[in-house]
């Protein structure tokens, strides 16, 4: 054989059994990762082909990462084959035992990680210090004995024999290619629905802004101490402000789900971060529907839940782009991965890019809230880029991702509230002890955070101030209505640290709602008690448009520019309903509803009711049921009257 020839199949040889290391590695690893609780987690919103789609789709990634990885190895190894060529199989061969160690180590430590985790999260992290360290040693000591050397180094025989590494490689690459065939013919194979179009194009546009976490309370507009948005209440001395608004549920998802059906979390099926639009409840929609009256309809969501809860809507939107969540080699890596998790509808891209992003800034050692740090100039310059293009009769909403944690306010903002904290980043330092409620003993600590939040809710301000003005010079307020509102509030008192809470308490769902008719000039309050399935319904009516029997939220046309009205009337309502499964009945969670005085909730796991004074609603543990009894046997009987398989 000749020395190229030799090479060649040295070479050759090493790679296939690199890769093969690799690939049995990171599988075992992903498999370790699905099988404590992850694939079943996905039972919850996914159904068993989708689950079972998953989990192919993360263990085909791990095969072809563990080839990249093999490959970069055996690149790495090749100049050294190709100068000691008298002993380049002798070489070979030590770098085969070296990547077998530590596959076998790293492999067997991170089981024992998962397992920990697991099983024995409770021991605190001595124990866990101390397990690792025992496993460190162990495998070194056991790397000094002849004998269990040679069984860890031959412990792999079976996957490194000639014949099994090319076949593991063929199967591999054979499986990613099968892979990205179905999701591309389950993407055609999904039913491209096209609203039907009304003959004539309206002259009138409707844009929804809706900003993430923000609480009506920490709002100058609403009578907070201090001034966190003076554009908003710039904005509002021409709307309509109505100051008992809360939000459906407690998190994103669940909230633009109500906003976008008019629907209940327990009705529209939406109940997980990761929650999608059944097709009958997408059909219905407020894009849907106003697609059908002939409206151009686009959305520009810089939350990437929401962004894919609005990709489930079956074309609803006309355009709806992807945002880049994490510039930088993250989102390199997605594109480059695009054939593995094409938009189908079928399976979940938005746990896919989790899990990819979990990954990426575990291994880059970057913050896992960077996808939070979307801004909010950002969000309003894509608006604005996609406002451009359209013409009069247009529905546009805007999710703006600030001021969700992490709280970033811009350099004007940051310091304007806290001058007396030291500039620590204060959003870096969430701390997870306080969910899901904290003691009294921190609430100092809560307050800075407040004051850091405050901040950025200004930030968010400022853009919007910016974003109506280039609205205003371009001409498209002339015949638009204008709809600002929040997905969920925030929380920093009553014991309830930021959101996605199952007590339901005030600061948590009370958000904002100001609605700006065109032409309208005077200012106006108003007190009837509403939530987010009124959003729709008030758009479709403003439109002149039916509303479909399935949304039974009540319209607000009829309480525009009523100053000073509504008071003691109305009621809103808001679930939590995230340990559910979508496939079953409802068990778990909390249901609530609110009227101009009282809150009332229901714990559905024990059917306990708490009734809530609304200036003491902030707390998660109160209860004056037995000092207003009339009032929670009303507020009880009205929740079971609205939703009947809930409360018994």
């Amino acid at each position: 054989m000749s020395k190229k020839s030799d090479f060649r199949h040295v070479v050759t040889s090493l790679w296939f059994r690199l890769i093969t290391l690799g690939i049995v590695a990171l599988v075992f690893a992903e498999a370790l990762l699905l099988a404590p609780g992850k694939a079943s987690g996905w039972t919850f919103y996914l159904t068993a082909a989708e689950v079972a789609f998953e989990v192919v789709v993360r263990l085909v990634f791990a095969a072809l990462v563990g080839i990249a990885l093999g490959t970069l190895c055996t690149a790495v190894a090749t100049p050294f084959l190709w100068h000691f060529n008298s002993s380049r199989v002798r070489i070979a061969d030590w770098v085969t035992k070296v990547g077998v160690f530590l596959v076998v180590f790293l492999d067997s430590r991170f089981a024992l990680t998962v397992l920990i985790k697991s099983w024995w999260s409770n021991h605190g992290p001595r124990f866990t210090t101390a397990l690792l360290t025992a496993h460190f040693l162990a495998f070194a000591v056991a790397l000094f004995i002849p004998r269990t050397r040679r069984e860890v180094a031959t412990s792999l025989d079976g996957f490194l024999r000639e014949k099994m590494t090319r076949r593991t490689a063929i199967a591999t690459l054979g499986s990613a290619a099968a892979l990205v065939a179905t999701e591309f013919a389950l993407g055609m194979s999904a039913p491209a629905v096209r609203a039907a179009l009304s003959p004539q194009r309206p002259k009138s546009n409707f844009l929804l802004i809706t900003f993430d976490a923000l609480s009506a309370e920490d709002m100058s507009l609403y009578g907070y101490r201090l001034p966190t948005t003076p554009n908003i209440d710039a904005f509002a001395q021409k709307s309509t402000v109505f100051t008992n608004f809360y939000a459906g549920s407690t998190f994103t998802t669940p909230g633009v789900a109500a906003i976008m059906t008019g629907l209940y979390p327990s009705e529209s099926l939406v109940y997980q971060l990761q929650g999608k639009l059944p097709s009958d409840r997408a059909e219905k929609s407020l894009p849907r529907l106003m697609q059908a009256a002939g409206y151009a309809t686009c959305g520009f969501f810089s939350n990437g839940f929401a962004y894919y809860l609005g990709q489930s809507s079956r074309n609803g939107f006309d355009a709806l782009p992807e945002p880049v969540f994490q510039p930088g080699m993250l989102h390199h890596l997605w594109d480059v991965s695009r054939p593995l998790h094409q938009n189908t509808g079928f399976g979940c891209r938005i746990d896919e890019y989790r899990d990819l992003r979990i990954l990426w800034n575990s291994l880059s050692g970057l913050p896992q809230n960077l996808p939070g740090r979307f801004p909010a100039v950002a969000s309003f310059e894509n608006a604005a880029r996609m406002l451009s293009h359209l013409a009069e009769g247009f529905f546009m909403w805007v999710h703006v991702m600030t001021p969700h944690y992490p709280y970033l306010p811009d350099l004007a903002d940051r310091g304007r509230f806290t001058p007396h904290i030291e500039r620590q980043m204060l959003d870096e330092d969430d701390d997870r002890s306080w969910y899901p409620h904290y003691p009294s003993s921190q609430q100092s600590q809560v307050n800075e955070r407040r004051l850091r939040y405050d901040e950025f809710v200004a930030t968010a301000d400022r853009a919007f101030a910016n974003f109506m003005t280039q609205m205003g010079e371009s001409g498209k307020l002339e015949n638009t209505t204008v709809i600002v509102s929040a997905d969920h509030g925030e929380s920093f008192e009553g014991g309830v640290y930021q959101h996605d809470s199952p007590y339901l308490t005030r600061p948590v769902i009370h958000i904002p709602l100001i609605i700006r008719t065109p032409g309208q000039q005077q200012g106006c309050r108003v007190a009837f008690t509403a939530d987010q399935t009124s959003i729709a319904t008030t758009i479709l009516e403003l439109a002149s448009q039916p509303k479909p029997s399935s949304m039974r939220g009540q319209s607000l046309v009829d309480w525009i520019a009523r100053d000073g009205q509504g008071e003691g009337q109305g009621v809103a309502f808001s679930q939590y309903l995230e340990r559910n499964s979508v496939f079953k009945p409802v068990r778990h969670g909390t249901v609530a509803v609110t009227d101009g005085h009282h809150q009332y909730v229901v714990y559905l796991d024990t059917q306990k009711g708490e009734l809530r004074p609304l200036s003491e609603a902030q707390f998660w543990n109160i209860d004056r049921t037995s000092e207003y009894p009339e009032q929670a046997r009303s507020l009880r009987s009205t929740i079971r009257a609205r939703f009947p398989s809930l409360i018994q």
